[in-house]
C-alpha cells in the first residue's frame, strides 16, 4: 500500500516544517543553545534530519529517477536539494535566521549520504 511508503516522509516532513517555524519564530533557544555546545552539533543535525527526509522521500517515491541527459538522479535528492537550498536562502530575510553556507553544504552532505545509502541498498 501506498499509504506505508508516504507515511514515514509525511510524518518526518511535518517535524522537519515545525522546526523550521520554531526556529523562525524564535521559539528554541535553550534547545539551540543545548545544540550549538556541541561539537558539530548544528551540523551535524543538518546532515542527520536532511539526510532522513532524503532518503524516507526517496523510499516514499521508491526510488524514482530523474533523468537529465545522460545523468540519473534520485528525484527525491532532487527535491530536497531544491526545497533545502529555497529555504536556507530565505533566511537572508528572516530577522531570527542567518543564512550560512556551511548549514547549506552539511544539508547538501546529507543528501548525498543518504542518495549513497539508498544506492547501496537498492542497487540504484
Amino acid at each position: 500500500m501506498r499509504l506505508n511508503r508516504w507515511l514515514p516522509f509525511g510524518l518526518f516532513l511535518i517535524f522537519i516544517t515545525g522546526i523550521i517555524i520554531g526556529m523562525n519564530l524564535g521559539r528554541f533557544g535553550r534547545i539551540v543553545a543545548v545544540v550549538n555546545s556541541l561539537p558539530l552539533g548544528d551540523k551535524g543535525g543538518h546532515l542527520l534530519f536532511i539526510g532522513m527526509l532524503t532518503f524516507l522521500l526517496n523510499h516514499a517515491l521508491n526510488g524514482r529517477m530523474l533523468k537529465i541527459g545522460r545523468l540519473k538522479i534520485l528525484l527525491g535528492c532532487t527535491i530536497v536539494a531544491v526545497g533545502i537550498t529555497i529555504e536556507e536562502v530565505s533566511q537572508i530575510w528572516i530577522p531570527l535566521r542567518t543564512f550560512d553556507l556551511v548549514d547549506l553544504a552539511a544539508n547538501y552532505l546529507g543528501i548525498a549520504f543518504a542518495a549513497w545509502i539508498w544506492s547501496i541498498g537498492n542497487r540504484v
